[in-house]
């Protein structure tokens, strides 16, 4: 997990609305603009994001003159709520903006591990924490994924994230599958030694020109 200083643990929720916590207290994100360029960050986690690709999914594309400022102004705000002494949470590469969180901080990067364990373990057959721990996330499902943002980027991540979803609950809900049995060992029986007491029968014509008597 990751700690933005401030005690506390930071952790964070794109399935419902935008949301971070830090331990138990909710984070004060700001504006609805802010929280968008948040949830673009949390969709690439751990990748940097160009300032203009952020630009792009705020405005669909069709963003205003001073759609770059605004971004900057939104970084600045979260670095104050979510990283007030500066701890390289959220940092500018030459590449973009990136936001580094740790494991088991981002609830959809929770939630598709159990499921990728899940479906494992249902084609296995072998079903084990892989689909307690599916049914445990679901619960974390706060209604629309990145409720009331709008535009194709925010769109096309729900949809996959209502899919996965919908993957889920039919884990939960198909038979489950017995076991594959290993297969069972091949048994070699070992060559058998020639009895000494009967040998091998011997044509008493063979190397002989003779016709054997019953050809005549």
């Amino acid at each position: 997990m990751i700690d933005g200083s401030s005690a506390g643990t930071l952790r964070f929720e794109l399935l419902g609305p935008v949301r971070a916590f830090r331990g138990d207290d909710p984070v004060d994100l700001g504006p609805l603009v802010q929280r968008a360029v948040l949830a673009v960050l949390l969709l690439h986690a751990d990748r940097p994001v160009p300032v203009q690709e952020i630009v792009a999914a705020l405005w669909n594309g069709d963003p205003p003159e001073n759609g770059v400022d605004v971004v900057q102004r939104c970084i600045g705000g979260l670095r104050r709520a979510l990283d007030p002494e500066r701890t390289s949470l959220l940092a500018f590469t030459n590449e973009g903006y990136v936001l580094r969180v740790g494991e088991n901080t981002l609830d959809t990067g929770l939630f598709r591990a159990a499921l990728a364990q899940a479906r494992a373990e249902h084609q296995t057959g072998a079903i084990g924490t892989g689909t307690d721990d599916i049914r445990r996330h679901l619960g974390l499902w706060q209604g629309e994924p990145m409720a009331g943002l709008t535009g194709r980027v925010f769109d096309s991540a729900r949809a996959r994230l209502n899919e996965e979803r919908a993957t889920a609950s039919g884990l939960l809900a198909a038979p489950q599958k017995p076991p594959v049995p290993p297969p069972a060992p091949t048994r070699i029986e070992p060559p058998q030694a020639a009895d000494p007491a009967y040998p091998e029968a011997v044509d008493p014509w063979e190397g002989h020109d003779l016709l054997p008597p019953h050809s005549i």
